[in-house]
């Protein structure tokens, strides 16, 4: 377990103004509705299953592929290479490898440090959101969701940041590079992920999935009065992982102060 304040894949994506997702997807998307139980985050659909739009205010248009910075968490400062190795392993099976054996390619590496690079970004505008939430209506057959809205349970995803390419970059003792063997790498990994080398440096690994994987979100919280919509307020600090099925054999925990547990 580590806390917000020292785990440097929270604090990354917190000076680029996002939330980290803890198991990185492919399919989060804008105008998504999650439901926040107690600590459990749960995705549930889309705002218009929910909330119907008014005659005169449109769904919000989503803006999709957007280019942004390299997030990387260099500024955090170096990672343990246990740390470090932990990170890589879970973004590498989320990309659909496996990360058994990376510890062989990486052996005599002391620290990291990460970056995702060519990120794109999806988004809705936050000022047509609102709008829309004021001209739509609830829709009378959700009857238990809608007694989320009256409970402030309720966020929109208002953005998602997605890449295919994590750049793992580890040093030896005194900061001196370590030179991965791509062959031992990719021979750990799989067929899944694509494995490479940066040009100029032997210690710069890139890892490349075939599907974009979002890593970081921004959402909106909705408060709701007699089942009027009142007011939203963004959410901030929160490291999530998104289970969608409610029914789904795990506890996904989203919190702003502790790491991500997740129990089978």
């Amino acid at each position: 377990m580590f806390n917000s304040g020292s785990d440097p894949f929270i604090n990354a994506l917190k000076s680029f103004g996002y939330n980290v997702v803890r198991l990185p997807k492919p399919d989060m998307q804008p105008l998504q509705l999650l439901s926040k139980n107690g600590n459990n985050l749960e995705r549930l659909g889309v705002l218009t299953t929910l909330l119907v739009p008014g005659a005169s205010v449109p769904v919000p248009t989503i803006v999709s592929g957007v280019p942004v910075a390299p997030i990387n968490g260099s500024q955090t400062g170096e990672l343990k290479i246990g740390l470090g190795l932990s990170i890589l392993g879970n973004v590498i099976g989320a990309l659909g490898g496996s990360s058994l054996g990376l510890d062989v390619a990486y052996q005599g590496a002391r620290s990291a440090t990460f970056e995702f690079q060519d990120v794109t970004e999806d988004r809705c505008d936050v000022l047509n959101l609102d709008q829309y939430l004021g001209a739509s209506d609830i829709n009378p057959a959700s009857v238990f969701v809608s007694q989320l809205l009256d409970a402030d349970q309720l966020y929109v995803l208002t953005s998602v940041i997605k890449s295919t390419k994590f750049t793992f970059d580890a040093k030896g003792d005194s900061g001196v590079a370590i030179d991965v063997k791509i062959p031992v790498a990719q021979q750990a990994v799989g067929g899944n992920v694509n494995v490479s080398k940066t040009s100029g440096s032997a210690s710069k690994i890139v890892y490349e999935g075939r599907l974009p994987l979002v890593f970081g979100f921004q959402a909106v919280q909705l408060f709701f009065d007699n089942g009027q919509y009142t007011a939203f307020k963004p959410a901030s600090g929160v490291a999530a992982s998104v289970a969608s099925l409610p029914n789904a054999k795990a506890d996904y925990l989203s919190t702003e102060d502790t790491f991500i547990r997740v129990k089978g």
